[in-house]
């Protein structure tokens, strides 16, 4: 009986869980945050045009994409959707950091 308790709070938990972070408000943070880092990667790859195309182009699709959450009826796309959604921006964002960290330095003099 205790086990059964158990593992149905746990279940709970772990649906709350995953319903505060697939929440539209959730979601348009983290992709204004994917934002903002291809906006910084693009500052600093000034002598890479595609990747600069690639980053404007990630920009436009982060806005869009605040744009269609900010909807009403984004709260209808299904909570299955709403994770892989979070998980590829995630994801994004991972690529991001990794290319922030691969930036060449603006200066060849050592600070």
């Amino acid at each position: 009986m205790l086990s059964w308790l158990k593992q149905i709070w746990s279940n709970y938990r772990d649906s709350q869980e995953i319903s505060k972070q697939t929440k539209p408000e959730a979601l348009l943070d983290l992709s204004r945050e994917v934002r903002a880092l291809a906006a910084a990667v693009n500052r600093f790859c000034v002598n890479e045009p595609r990747l600069r195309t690639r980053l404007m182009k990630v920009e436009r699709e982060m806005q869009m994409l605040e744009e269609i959450i900010e909807r009403p009826n984004f709260r209808l796309v299904t909570p299955e959707k709403r994770l892989q959604l979070r998980e590829n921006l995630i994801e994004s964002r991972e690529h991001l950091l990794e290319a922030v960290k691969e930036a060449p330095t603006a200066s060849s003099l050592p600070q």
